[in-house]
């Protein structure tokens, strides 16, 4: 298969997919090395193709667009993050991505796609299986999460919660 045919069927994948897809499972798909997948996603990601890039695998940007999003600016300790999460998925919220204001290289983000406590988890045990810092330790905590839920009052309650527990930063 050629590399603009291989790419064209990535895209019709991740279409049709209804979750994540890893690069591992797209390799096997195409036989082809993970590492061409990533080539080829950020090839297909330059030519205008949305397609974001989580914890879980990639996903079609459409897949992510029903539901209210809001901004909220959370800061606690590395030890506390797993709960933060946790205060936003039991009220049935998704943590889109984080973001942080380095004072060099300016706003760096991160897509999450958190929905649940499983996913949660399972970003945690990711964080510290390859030992790597997450990226509120870069701003002593200080952090901004979009946050997306079937509806405004849905954000309101997941505010609330998260002000309770000390998270929001005010």
């Amino acid at each position: 298969m050629e590399a603009d045919q291989r790419r064209r069927a990535i895209k019709h994948y991740l279409d049709q997919a209804e979750e994540a897809v890893v690069a591992r499972t797209l390799a096997s798909a195409f036989n082809v090395s993970r590492q061409v997948i990533v080539g080829d996603i950020a090839l297909l990601r330059a030519s205008g193709v949305g397609i974001i890039s989580t914890p879980k695998g990639y996903i079609m940007r459409s897949l992510t667009e029903e539901g209210e999003c809001e901004s909220v600016v959370c800061q606690h300790l590395p030890e506390e993050t797993k709960e933060e999460l946790y205060a936003i998925v039991d009220l049935g919220g998704e943590v889109v991505d984080v973001t942080v204001e380095h004072p060099i290289y300016g706003q760096i983000r991160g897509d999450l796609r958190i929905s649940n406590r499983l996913e949660a988890d399972d970003f945690i045990e990711k964080i510290n299986q390859n030992k790597s810092a997450l990226l509120s330790n870069l701003t002593d905590g200080l952090h901004t999460h979009t946050i997306k839920a079937k509806n405004k009052d849905r954000l309101q309650k997941i505010k609330e919660n998260l002000k309770s527990k000390g998270f929001l930063y005010e």
